[in-house]
């Protein structure tokens, strides 16, 4: 096993079961991120990331105007 694997091992050993519980969580996470991260790969340019919301209500006008609804939203 691996430095790092010995190290986890011996501190959740420690840890009481609800604590374990949140570890155990949170690799599964990890994992998870991992997963969808090797699913879509990062290699899109902006200008192909561009133009996502033009058919979006919200954003849908002048920009003073999204900026003004979106400021009376916290009013």
């Amino acid at each position: 096993m691996s430095t790092l694997t010995n190290r986890l091992l011996d501190v959740t050993q420690t840890l009481p079961e609800t604590l374990l519980a949140e570890v155990v969580d949170f690799a599964e996470f990890l994992q998870s991120r991992r997963s969808l991260a090797s699913n879509h790969p990062q290699d899109k340019s902006l200008h192909q990331l561009s133009g996502g919301l033009e058919k979006s209500t919200v954003f849908a006008g002048a920009p003073a105007d999204i900026q003004r609804k979106l400021r009376d939203e916290w009013h």
